[in-house]
């Protein structure tokens, strides 16, 4: 087995720091507030220094957005068991996504009122690596209801389009909790959204009660 190198050790906890300290500010102050001086300066190198890493802020605030999906991802597929029912771990996929977008709430709610990350058209490259990791849940999410049709839990439908609507249901309960336009708690609103989604697709679950990702 190799292992890393100092340089690339040192190299990869320079690129995380950067990361970070671009989500910070992006989170807090918005995407005007991101400069390489500003976040050369918060990680304690030069500004020049940043050039080694990323071109431009373009792609520094790019880079940062991509690496929190990849992670709101990694999140969700490891706490989803493959043993349990279908319908089990759709309430555990939505279960784990509310609480994710919850605790980056700041970041999200930057992303939700400020769409210029997505203004060179859906075509774009900014757009397209950001929409395959949306592509990459909805595929999950038909995967397993494609499993619960099968054993004729939920009925006959079309898996890629009910995929695409429970994710954008759930996102749009999460923005509801980002705008301040919810008075209940997370797992209320969780809740609320399940039964909603029980009722679709017909699933008639014995409970949709949710206890922090466990359904």
């Amino acid at each position: 087995m190799a292992y890393p190198s100092r340089k690339e050790i040192i190299q990869n906890f320079r690129t995380q720091s950067l990361l970070e300290a671009t989500r910070g500010i992006i989170a807090t102050q918005g995407f005007d507030a991101v400069t390489m001086e500003r976040v050369a300066s918060e990680v304690g190198i030069t500004k020049g220094g940043i050039y080694l890493y990323f071109r431009n802020k373009d792609q520094l605030i790019l880079a940062a957005i991509e690496q929190i999906a990849a992670e709101m991802l990694r999140e969700i597929d490891e706490k989803v068991e493959n043993t349990i029912s279908p319908w089990e771990r759709l309430c555990r996929v939505v279960g784990r996504q509310m609480e994710i977008m919850e605790r980056h709430k700041e970041l999200l709610r930057t992303l939700l009122l400020d769409r210029r990350l997505l203004k060179d058209s859906p075509r774009g490259r900014q757009a397209r690596l950001l929409l395959k990791y949306r592509e990459r849940h909805e595929h999950f999410l038909s995967s397993i209801l494609d499993e619960g049709r099968r054993q004729r839990i939920f009925p006959p439908m079309e898996t890629a389009y009910a995929a695409f609507f429970i994710n954008k249901m759930t996102i749009a309960a999460a923005e509801k909790r980002l705008l301040g336009l919810s008075q209940l708690s997370l797992e209320e609103d969780t809740k609320a959204l399940l039964q909603f989604i029980a009722l679709l697709l017909r699933a008639r679950p014995r409970s949709t009660k949710y206890r922090g990702g466990r359904a």
